[in-house]
């Protein structure tokens, strides 16, 4: 029985997604980010960093959603959430969820928060923004050759991408009219997994 501390817009949904492919038993606690919940006392003694997600498995606490992902991928392997990892396609997928989750997911943080990397706030969203579309390119060509980042199957860099794809709304351009085969991308995802409602709602 997991217990998953989400909050729906952000990056926790990508686990919560995963939870719902493998069809894990869990209850899920939300912490409202916008009004400060990862701030208060109750959630920083479950995770002193202040961020989700958090995924707790009896007396295990976890943190970081690229590792809860991997955890989650390797302890149920009959979901087939990753390839072999040991594997091309393995490491394929292992460098599209690092570029996704940590690149991208970057990049975006710094729109979001602006202020906690320079006092030029404007500056800082707009090389951000540049990295953005950097990474969408290099996105949108290998959409381009697959269904999905590895192939037919939907791996967690497709779980992670979906979340990400929703937070278009901070940039200075529509995502979707820019890169329109995102949106056939994204529904196609959820076609293929119809049993994760997080991802029905995205």
């Amino acid at each position: 029985m997991y217990t998953l501390y989400h909050f729906q817009i952000s990056c926790s949904s990508a686990v919560k997604i995963a939870l719902e492919v493998i069809g894990a038993e869990h209850d899920t606690v939300t912490v409202n980010l916008f009004e400060g919940e990862q701030h208060k006392p109750e959630f920083l003694a479950v995770n002193p960093l202040g961020k989700v997600p958090v995924l707790v498995e009896g007396d295990q606490v976890m943190t970081q959603g690229e590792a809860i992902l991997i955890y989650l991928s390797q302890k149920h392997k009959d979901a087939n959430l990753m390839p072999d990892l040991s594997t091309k396609e393995g490491m394929n997928a292992l460098k599209w969820l690092n570029l996704v989750a940590s690149s991208l997911h970057g990049h975006f943080t710094k729109i979001f928060h602006p202020e906690s990397v320079a006092t030029d706030q404007l500056s800082v969203k707009q090389n951000a923004e540049e990295e953005i579309i950097k990474l969408l390119n290099t996105i949108e060509a290998q959409l381009n050759e697959s269904a999905m980042f590895v192939g037919e199957q939907p791996t967690l860099a497709d779980f992670y991408f979906a979340v990400v794809l929703g937070w278009g709304q901070v940039l200075s351009f529509d995502l979707f009219e820019r890169y329109p085969s995102f949106a056939q991308y994204k529904k196609e995802l959820q076609q293929h997994l119809p049993q994760s409602k997080t991802l029905q709602m995205i």
